[in-house]
């Protein structure tokens, strides 16, 4: 039996390191934007290009965990798929429930790291997800981004919970958020973990506030068990209707951050799939997360269970508290 099975989309990641000294582009805050020089010829330096996207992230992640992995995905006739099922095989995760989508392409990002931080370019296709007839059933389902095209299979996974009773954790894509449909709504409510940032937690719950408390329990009324909000430099949240539990981020030098948050996922499913607690699962989602922001691309830095009980027993003081 699979411990858990991703669904969403798979897509080449190429990654683009901006100089940070360079005139032709800045940052303008307060607003946080970045500006490039209009209709320049700006040099720059591709580092790599990564099998990436939330569903092969996390799986990656779980599989150096040592648990079973597969992927749900659809991807079209390209050269991006065979690169792909060359990378999930060599990661031992299962690609047998990876469709081809004929005479398609598949979803493609460019990723923009300008001191560290990262803006992304996503060019997401129109696929049709759906559920296999003979779809076997894991102890875990994660959810990740998709483009157009996922309706369905949300549907079919809001049957799927409520006849199977899989646990079920999701982190909405962009396209998800912004649409908000009601099938999104209607699939929280079957969510063991849903895991979001705040600004997604924002655009969910349709608050302007920036209070976590607030947030989490606007987004724990919808429906999911254990809430998780991640706040990028600033650590992460985790409520289950009683106390709000707050965690640090784990020291690390930062280099592209680049699938932190798949990471984070990663650690805290890892943690809670090995009958650890939910507080545990921040610090678990902490560590893996600090290791992925130390390399270029979101699956380098993932780390194994025993490295990450390694490097938290190096750090006794890093502890999750209750605000």
């Amino acid at each position: 039996m699979y411990n858990l099975i991703t669904i969403g989309d798979i897509k080449l990641d190429t990654f683009v390191v901006l100089d940070g000294n360079g005139a032709q582009c800045c940052l303008k805050m307060p607003e946080a934007k970045l500006c490039l020089d209009y209709g320049a010829k700006i040099d720059v330096q591709v580092v790599d290009s990564q099998i990436a996207g939330s569903a092969p992230n996390v799986a990656v992640g779980l599989a150096r965990m040592k648990k079973k992995t597969a992927v749900l995905s659809v991807m079209g006739e390209d050269t991006t798929r065979p690169l792909a099922m060359e990378v999930l095989a060599r990661e031992n995760v299962d690609t047998s429930l990876i469709e081809i989508a004929k005479g398609e392409k598949s979803t493609f990002s460019v990723v923009l790291n300008y001191k560290g931080e990262k803006t992304i370019l996503t060019g997401h296709i129109k696929h049709e997800y759906h559920l296999p007839k003979a779809f076997p059933k894991p102890g875990w389902l994660y959810v990740g981004e998709m483009g157009e095209g996922y309706e369905k299979i949300y549907k079919q996974l809001i049957a799927y919970a409520k006849k199977d009773g899989v646990h079920i954790a999701m982190n909405p894509g962009s396209i998800q958020v912004e649409e908000h449909t009601s099938t999104l709504y209607a699939l929280l409510k079957h969510l063991e973990v849903l895991f979001v940032n705040r600004e997604e937690a924002q655009i969910l719950t349709g608050s302007k506030s920036l209070e976590v408390h607030k947030l989490a329990g606007a987004l724990y009324k919808f429906g999911p068990k254990h809430v998780i909000i991640t706040d990028g430099p600033h650590g992460s949240y985790e409520y289950g209707g009683r106390d709000l539990n707050y965690c640090s981020v784990f020291p690390g030098k930062l280099i592209e951050a680049t699938g932190a948050g798949d990471a984070f996922a990663s650690g805290y499913l890892g943690a809670v799939m090995s009958l650890e607690s939910c507080s545990e699962g921040l610090r678990w989602g902490s560590v893996n997360a600090a290791s992925v922001v130390g390399y270029v691309g979101p699956t380098k830095g993932l780390l194994s269970a025993t490295e990450i009980r390694k490097r938290l027993k190096a750090k006794p003081a890093f502890n999750v508290t209750t605000v």
